[in-house]
Order: structure tokens, then sequence, then C-alpha cells
């Protein structure tokens, strides 16, 4: 059987891949990452499409980068779909939590296209979830701050326990950043070949977000 993961290069699709693998061993996957028009930046995370193309080959995994075309998430993410399908995709897994909304639409959108999709970590406790994926060898670094969420300090901080103790200080945050207080990217853990090397670039930000832009120094 072969699957795609919805890839954005962060925690959530990581562990989601990782737990379905435990389960599924003999699976083929693909990662499918949404990139912004040019395939020059991930739309999620504001990861550049070429720190995406290291870490997928850091853990040896085909990598599909789609572009958005005129700003149409649906439509383009359906085009996507229908070229894994063509390769004999049958399942997508998805890192979502608890967002009852965007699973809804997860739903209607692989429904429609004929798709199974997945959720391994769905229902989990977020604290769970984080806890876990750092007890399980993972590491992986803020790179995107909602503004307003959370303060900017925090960029470029790998997530560990001392962190975690102190996002717990601070009243009505998702220690997981499910409501989109920081996103992640991940390099090392049980699915690496390697540590993925890179460097911080430097900080910048834009009307929603502060940002960090890596560069990979293979």
């Amino acid at each position: 059987m072969k699957t795609f993961v919805s890839w954005s290069g962060g925690k959530d699709c990581m562990f989601a891949l990782y737990l379905y693998l435990r389960n599924k061993k003999d699976e083929s996957c693909y990662l499918l990452n949404m990139s912004e028009a040019d395939i020059k930046k991930s739309r999620s995370h504001g990861l550049s499409h070429t720190m995406i193309i290291a870490q997928a080959k850091a853990i040896n995994f085909p990598l599909i980068q789609e572009p958005i075309i005129d700003g149409n998430y649906e439509r383009s993410f359906k085009e996507a779909i229908s070229k894994l399908k063509a390769k004999g995709v049958t399942t997508g897994v998805f890192g979502d939590i608890y967002l009852h909304e965007h699973r809804v639409w997860i739903e209607r959108v692989c429904n429609e296209m004929r798709i199974e999709s997945v959720f391994p970590l769905w229902g989990m406790d977020t604290k769970e979830v984080i806890q876990r994926f750092i007890s399980e060898g993972f590491k992986t670094m803020i790179v995107s701050i909602k503004k307003g969420k959370l303060s900017p300090v925090f960029l470029g901080s790998v997530i560990d326990e001392n962190l975690l103790n102190d996002l717990r200080t601070i009243p009505d945050i998702d220690l997981c950043g499910e409501n989109g207080e920081y996103h992640t990217f991940v390099f090392d853990g049980p699915l690496f070949n390697y540590p993925l090397p890179f460097s911080k670039v430097r900080e910048y930000e834009n009307d929603k977000s502060w940002l960090l832009k890596l560069e990979n120094t293979v």
C-alpha cells in the first residue's frame, strides 16, 4: 500500500508519520509539501524549499512539492492528490490533533478524491504529544511565531523540557502550538539517517508572524 503524508517539515507531521509507520511497517510513503506558487517557500512554516528537500533526504522519503496556484489551496491540493493517485497512493496521513473544523475539511477533500484519511495524533492530549515526541528522541526548533500569541524571544529555540516549563507559565498557550502559536522544523530523530546540518541565517517578520530563515549547510 502507498501513502502520502501532508508535510510541513514540523513536529506534528513528523510524529504522525512515525506513529503511522509503527503500525504499518511495510508502507511506502510520499511526503506532500504544499508550497508558495514559485515553490521557493513552504506555505505553512515559511521554510525554504531547500530545507524541506534536505529534510526529506535525511529521512529518506520521496518528496513531492506542489505549488498553490492562484491562491486556491483546495484545487491545488486536489491536483497534487491526483498525481499521487497515479502513483498508486490510496491513503493520506495528517498530523491534526483536535481542530475539528480542519479535520472536517480534510475528510471532505479526501472523500471527494477517494482517498482514505488517517489521523494518528487525533484526540491525544497535546501535552502528551509534545512530551512523547521529545522522549522518542526527536529534535525540533521553533521557526515561526504568531504575533500576539507568543514572544519572539522563543524564535530559534529547540523544544526540550526546559522550554516546555517556560511555555507552561504563559496563559492560554497550547504546548503543541495547535492554535497556531508557533511552528517548528525537525532536524533529528528516530526516522533520520543523520542529523540535518543547518545554520540560522536571519530573523524577519511579516504582518502575522516572526520567522527564522534556516539554511542547509551540507
